[in-house]
């Protein structure tokens, strides 16, 4: 167990490496230079929150920074209590005790697990249940994180089955439930769906739940739920709750504009949580700037209705902007859309980025004539617009 456990954490840079340099093909050399530069440019490729953290989670940072010298050892309990309260899981008060001793079993079948992003969770997914042999089950194009971690596993036999999208882009449910078999580990899904923003009906995750072995794992990610109106007709959280095979993972990096802090969380058995946590880097891993902005941002309804206000707006105007141009966008519930160009797409990517526009090319997923992009601010959006109406005149 020692062994798996420290080729996990070494392959943590690893797989960062890898991820920044898919990218490479798609940015330009300055995409990442400092803050001045960068907000020249409507960088609107990668799934962030324009308006950044709510106030409630800068003022926490700021007020961070005295305390930046130590160990969010009570802060991290905190924000994890604060979340099972949110999700109806038992929960206490959190001690000021400082210990990095093991974790008091709360009443209750469930447990909750925080984690660097949600990243962290997958990747400890990856390596609890596929680092051995047996067959993982995923779409495409989809968030493919656990399946790419499976598959940089060293001696891991696992076969990867990739299940293609319907022609609505949207995940073929009876396809994958027909891939599993008494093999699979891992059943993934991404709802909504990234890249195509498209969403699940819960009735059919129960399905895929109802399909897989009681071995077997079923992840949902659900990294963009709360973007979503009817979120609470969508989530399989309550399922999570009930099933001993169906883990739910979640992330303060979108709706919550915590990007640059990577905090997210995995709810669901205990049986399930006691497996990951092995696999996982522990409360020492985790930012105190990072725990405390969450915490604050959870309080904050205020941003999350302006986020939600922008969002509904850009989906309208992606609507109209596409339309004019003559491209196919696939029906998005997230804050991102994926547009069939009808050609290659990467003249338009440079196009735009020659503007200082940054969106993400579909060749990432092997599909060129697609492109995703991201909601940005107002005036971000209105540069996409022009770029677009501009490009379409080429």
């Amino acid at each position: 167990m020692e062994s798996s456990r420290r080729g996990f954490v070494a392959g943590i840079s690893a797989a960062t490496a890898l991820a920044l340099s898919n990218f490479a093909g798609e940015i330009r050399a300055n995409a990442f230079a400092n803050a001045p530069l960068a907000l020249k440019k409507a960088r609107i490729l990668f799934n962030e929150n324009p308006l950044g953290p709510s106030p409630f989670a800068v003022s926490a940072i700021e007020s961070s920074a005295s305390m930046l010298g130590r160990y969010p050892l009570s802060e991290g309990p905190r924000l994890e209590m604060k979340l099972r309260k949110l999700h109806g899981l038992s929960y206490r008060e959190a001690s000021a005790e400082l210990s990095l001793g093991p974790k008091p079993k709360l009443e209750g079948g469930n447990d909750l697990l925080l984690g660097i992003g949600s990243s962290e969770i997958l990747k400890a997914v990856a390596w609890a249940y596929g680092s051995k042999s047996g067959n993982i089950v995923e779409a495409h194009p989809s968030y493919s994180a656990v399946g790419d971690a499976v598959a940089e596993i060293p001696g891991s036999q696992m076969q990867r089955k990739i299940i293609p999208l319907d022609s609505d882009n949207r995940f073929d449910t009876a396809a994958m439930i027909k891939a599993i078999d008494a093999d699979t580990k891992i059943v993934v899904i991404c709802n909504p769906n990234n890249p195509t923003g498209t969403t699940i009906p819960l009735a059919q995750i129960v399905s895929v739940a109802d399909a897989i072995p009681q071995d077997a794992l079923l992840l949902v990610d659900e990294a963009y739920i709360e973007f979503l109106p009817h979120a609470d007709k969508v989530s399989a959280m309550e399922l999570a709750k009930t099933r001993k095979n169906v883990l739910v993972a979640r992330t303060f990096s979108k709706i919550f504009g915590l990007a640059g802090l990577r905090i997210g969380y995995g709810l669901g058995a205990t049986e399930i949580i006691d497996r990951l946590r092995p696999f996982m880097l522990g409360q020492l891993s985790l930012s105190m700037a990072g725990v405390l902005a969450a915490e604050a941002s959870m309080d904050d309804a205020q941003h999350m209705a302006k986020t939600k206000s922008l969002h509904q707006k850009t989906l309208e105007l992606w609507t109209r902007c596409f339309h004019a141009a003559g491209w196919k966008m696939t029906p998005s519930e997230a804050c991102f859309c994926w547009v069939n160009v009808g050609q290659d797409a990467t003249p338009l990517v440079s196009f735009l980025a020659e503007r200082d526009v940054l969106i993400s090319g579909g060749r990432r997923w092997k599909l060129p004539n697609y492109v995703r992009i991201s909601m940005g601010t107002e005036e971000e959006n209105e540069r996409l617009v022009a770029g677009v109406a501009a490009f379409s005149k080429t």
